[in-house]
């Protein structure tokens, strides 16, 4: 009479797919929720973490569950090694993070070389990629803000402020003080941009026209949209425009090279708006 043999199906298996697919649905949900603004940095960082464990629970369950397979021959091994696939797919983003900690391993800002001569500037951020460099062209300072501009904008940037040293602003809207005695001028109504639309259209920096340039800026991470203040200087000298950049983080206290990446980002886009406005290479 044959017989045979009743195998049974591991659950470590059927436990080590859950737990990295769960982890692998985690990822996209969380940083779509805090896109979205519906979830906080905070709890970011906890459904992140949540995530992280939970992937590293499922790859662990799922080698477990191979070499019992192996050995007792029990059912289970497709599904177990499509948990070490699914596994190491929701895992991948967390060895990248720790391979740039291991790079950026502290701060939160970033800076070209030429910053660090400056009151508003610490001191160069190193790192084994060496310091950023900036960037010189033989140019006007008006022409480099020019591309400037367009280097932002196609980076993604958005413009805060420009300020030039003969630039004069009121800091606020009254026009002063009359007389001995203290009595506020009232503004002029005709003063006052008062059409949404027409200040809309209105590109108050597109005529600025100097050899000192202070841009203030709001960049973004490509993926969390973390933002970081920038700080771009165009400088011209006997003929020669220089640009430096700082960046630095507005909620970060490690950056993992963000910074960095944006200052980089931003001067690869500007060497590109320079030989379009030079006629080097066509506008795209």
């Amino acid at each position: 009479m044959a017989g045979h043999y009743l195998t049974g199906r591991s659950r470590s298996a059927d436990w080590a797919w859950n737990f990295a697919l769960f982890a692998l649905a985690l990822l996209p949900v969380s940083v779509l929720f805090f896109r979205l603004h519906l979830l906080d940095q905070s709890v970011l960082s906890l459904s992140l973490a949540l995530a992280g464990g939970l992937a590293a629970l499922g790859l662990l369950l799922a080698v477990f569950a191979i070499l019992l397979i192996w050995r007792n021959g029990a059912r289970g091994g497709g599904r177990a090694i499509g948990a070490l696939l699914v596994g190491g797919l929701a895992a991948a983003p967390f060895l990248g993070a720790a391979y740039l900690f291991s790079k950026y391993p502290e701060g939160h800002a970033a800076e070209t070389t030429g910053m660090s001569g400056m009151a508003l500037s610490a001191q160069p951020i190193p790192t084994q990629d060496g310091v950023l460099v900036g960037r010189d062209f033989q140019a006007t300072a008006s022409t480099v803000f020019q591309a400037a501009r367009t280097a932002m904008e196609k980076r993604g940037m958005v413009l805060v402020d420009v300020r030039t040293p003969d630039m004069a602003r009121p800091e606020g809207p009254d026009l002063g003080v009359s007389g001995t005695v203290l009595v506020p001028i009232p503004t002029l109504r005709d003063s006052l941009r008062l059409d949404e639309e027409e200040d809309e259209e209105t590109d108050e920096f597109a005529d600025l026209d100097s050899d000192d340039y202070t841009i203030q800026a709001t960049a973004y991470a490509p993926l969390f949209a973390f933002p970081s203040d920038m700080t771009i200087r165009i400088v011209e000298n006997d003929g020669t425009t220089y640009v430096d950049v700082r960046s630095v983080s507005r909620t970060l206290e490690r950056d993992l090279g963000e910074n960095r990446r944006l200052i980089q980002g931003f001067l690869d886009r500007l060497d590109e708006a320079m030989k379009v406005l030079e006629g080097v290479a066509p506008e795209s």
